[in-house]
């Protein structure tokens, strides 16, 4: 019964793919498909500057790039476009104003496909109709290009964006525009940036937990699109400031003294309110500010 098997040989041992995301290694080098597809703007492969690894995860969940330590982030691109973001619609066809080019439902091809494996591509990704209902928490968030253009946060290296750029940095890219895009993110998302505060501060002003995605939904979604997700501990750094009497840019002062009960989180996921969202999206022009430049959607009619 042995007879048979004296000719076979040993199996080889299974190697990862070479297009394996490793934390930590190099980022996979381009497929003849991702250089095929339509760029826009500088590709994450073709900068001068020396390429870096992909970042690490540390165990609070953010993560590191050794370049630029203050920069953490704790959401991967895929993660937030699997999350549900942008409408649907950030790497959709646009007309672009910095580079006066125009481009398809291509250019998202540049990147790794395993970010778009099993993903519904045209509703979740190339979009020209912004979906609030895609996005995570049901709401639309965001400007439109043409508002960020006229604003002049706009690079031709990166035409779509803050999140555009995100990809590529991720990816290993460096470019001499990356601390103004890192800054960007400080002032808004980092541990005293005005969104992650702004939401503590919802929290703190509603009495709710800090997961409970009826405080500022609006909020939470813009937090997404600059790669960052609200913790327990973030949270607990910024509450008791607040509910001693702290001021909160666009709130002002969200507490009367210490919180004698917060209601907690339900047990299911619940939709976002409607008259909180509502609420969000009557605060004053002034709150638009130059941080929320991810960009896109362009302008459309439903906007």
């Amino acid at each position: 019964g042995h007879a048979g098997s004296r000719g076979l040989r040993p199996l080889p041992r299974l190697r990862p793919p070479a297009s394996t995301m490793r934390p930590g290694g190099a980022a996979p080098a381009p497929s003849p498909l991702q250089r095929k597809a339509e760029a826009a703007g500088l590709r994450y492969w073709e900068s001068s500057l020396k390429k870096k690894d992909l970042p690490c995860r540390g165990r609070d969940g953010c993560l590191t790039f050794a370049d630029y330590p203050d920069f953490r982030p704790n959401l991967t691109p895929e993660e937030i476009l699997r999350a549900g973001a942008f409408g649907g619609g950030y790497f959709r066809p646009i007309a672009s104003g910095v580079t006066g080019k125009s481009y398809g439902a291509t250019v998202h091809e540049e990147f790794p496909p395993s970010w778009f494996k099993d993903l519904d591509v045209p509703s979740m990704v190339v979009s020209s109709r912004y979906d609030a209902a895609v996005n995570e928490y049901k709401v639309k968030s965001g400007n439109g290009l043409d508002h960020w253009e006229a604003k002049g946060w706009m690079r031709v290296q990166d035409p779509y964006g803050w999140f555009q750029w995100y990809c590529r940095f991720f990816l290993g890219r460096r470019t001499p525009d990356d601390p103004r895009q890192i800054s960007r993110w400080t002032s808004a998302i980092g541990p005293k940036g005005r969104w992650r505060t702004y939401l503590v501060g919802q929290c703190v002003r509603q009495r709710l937990a800090w997961d409970d995605p009826a405080a500022s939904p609006v909020t939470r979604q813009t937090l997404l699109h600059w790669a960052y997700r609200i913790t327990e501990a973030d949270f607990d750094a910024i509450a008791p400031e607040l509910r001693k009497g702290k001021t909160v840019v666009y709130l002002g002062k969200v507490s009367d003294g210490p919180a004698k009960t917060v209601q907690k989180r339900p047990a299911a996921r619940a939709a976002p309110k409607k008259s909180v969202a509502k609420t969000i999206a009557k605060r004053p022009a002034s709150a638009a500010q130059s941080s929320r430049a991810t960009a896109p959607p362009r302008k459309r009619k439903d906007q």
